[in-house]
């Protein structure tokens, strides 16, 4: 990246609010900013995007997020989750209303956006992170990350925790950037094959 295209990023993300209130209007694109991040995952239960985002909608506790605003514009998401208080909470009743009720049951089943394990009282889980495809590469992500980081520390939390899959490498790397560091490594093998990944990779960031 030359000099001139480093001015540019640095502007754009000068640029870019990170808020907490996310006005009802960008409710359905926060959806979407979800599902594009998760896309294969929620395919592999969810075939119909219409049916997906609608499902996905009702199931955010947007008061959980963190969101990039630029120019109006919702760019960016990020979910988090701490004891008690899941970023996304699918119930039955939002499949029972697009599938009958045996669909809808096994796809309850099968459908998990929870944290892998269990989060302790002063852990602060980052369980999605999504940035608008035009706006990749121009340090968004971490800019949202970093707001979480900030928040953690100003209320209590000792560490900020995710989970990262075996084919998301970027995102590996971003995290790693910023500071996280590998605490194990989980296998699924054949069991998450349809989701689109064999193994996930939990990190921690430690606050002081």
């Amino acid at each position: 990246m030359d000099i001139c295209s480093k001015s540019k990023v640095m502007t754009l993300v000068e640029n870019i609010k990170i808020i907490r209130n996310l006005p009802e209007s960008s409710k359905i694109r926060a959806s979407e900013l979800v599902y594009e991040a998760f896309q294969k995952k929620i395919n592999s239960v969810i075939k119909e995007k219409e049916k997906a985002i609608r499902i996905i909608t009702k199931s955010i506790n947007y008061s959980a997020g963190f969101y990039a605003v630029y120019e109006n514009s919702l760019v960016g998401i990020a979910g988090t989750q701490s004891k008690g208080n899941r970023f996304i909470k699918v119930k039955f009743s939002y499949f029972h209303e697009e599938y009958g009720f045996f669909k809808a049951l096994i796809k309850k089943i099968y459908f998990n956006f929870d944290s892998i394990g269990t989060i302790k009282n002063d852990e602060l889980e980052l369980t999605a992170l999504s940035v608008q495809k035009e706006m990749r590469s121009r340090k968004i992500g971490t800019k949202l990350i970093n707001s979480i980081i900030l928040y953690a520390k100003n209320n209590g939390y000792k560490k900020v925790i995710l989970t990262v899959v075996d084919t998301n490498p970027l995102a590996k790397k971003l995290y790693e950037k910023i500071g996280f560091n590998k605490h194990k490594t989980k296998k699924y093998g054949f069991l998450t094959r349809s989701a689109g990944f064999k193994e996930v990779t939990h990190m921690v960031i430690n606050l002081n």
